[in-house]
């Protein structure tokens, strides 16, 4: 485990790209010509394929869109309790703005879907997560005093006010939910596959709703993808992120 995270630390494009451009100049300073240019073929094909838009778009739509759009239940009794957990992401704690503007953008998209998720199924309780790092207010608490700002009855909001990971999320929503809740995730959509498999490691049988994509219409008819773009090897990063975080779910079953 410990090797995937470093792995994950350390396999982003740049990284990837500078050890490759590295390989390539120390093979050809021992002589090793033949070696020297397949590194740096594969560094040039590497950095032409993260740059531009046509791999990173399409490894990331693939993952974005193995799970619809949230639509609500059907054959779900009126006396069955749904719980919205909202997966964790960035805030800050600055006194001087709203809860709703201390969440990070991924973070108040993510409580949005859960709003419109829990309007969807009104005999339902949304779970905020999402830890501090300095031991201050916790995402959580700031991610339902948001809920509560726009609308949601604080006895329908909940928190998990330790969870670092997603891992650790499905660790300690077993402690107070047992694995038969009817649980729905929100998360982003390209981390979603990550989560779901995570969950139903833990035990439960989750239903998701995705939000925040990344590839919509706009990112296809938008600037040329051939164009390079910092923004393309973000997303190459994102998707790298998220195999990695699946092989560590893989190993963890």
């Amino acid at each position: 485990m410990k090797v995937l995270y470093f792995l994950k630390g350390l396999l982003s494009v740049i990284p990837i790209l500078a050890f490759l451009f590295g390989l390539s100049f120390l093979l050809n300073r021992y002589k090793k010509r033949l070696a020297s240019r397949i590194a740096l073929i594969i560094a040039i094909v590497f950095m032409i394929v993260s740059f531009t838009g046509y791999l990173p778009g399409h490894l990331a739509d693939s993952l974005e869109r193995k799970y619809k759009v949230y639509q609500g239940q059907t054959n779900v009794p009126d006396s069955s309790r749904s719980i919205i957990l909202v997966l964790g992401s960035g805030y800050t704690l600055d006194s001087r703005l709203p809860p709703n503007s201390q969440l990070g953008n991924t973070a108040l998209a993510r409580l949005v879907e859960g709003i419109r998720v829990h309007k969807l199924n009104p005999n339902s309780l949304i779970i905020a997560s999402g830890y501090s790092p300095n031991g201050k207010e916790t995402q959580a608490q700031v991610t339902k005093r948001a809920a509560i700002l726009l609308g949601i009855d604080a006895a329908n909001v909940e928190t998990l006010d330790n969870p670092t990971t997603t891992q650790e999320e499905a660790i300690e929503l077993r402690k107070s939910y047992d694995t038969t809740s009817r649980l729905i995730i929100v998360t982003d959509a390209i981390h979603m596959p990550r989560a779901m498999q995570i969950f139903t490691n833990a035990g439960y049988i989750p239903t998701p709703a995705p939000t925040n994509y990344k590839m919509t219409v706009d990112a296809y008819t938008g600037s040329p993808r051939f164009l390079p773009s910092f923004n393309n090897v973000g997303l190459m990063n994102y998707v790298i992120h998220e195999w990695l975080g699946s092989l560590k779910a893989r190993w963890a079953e």
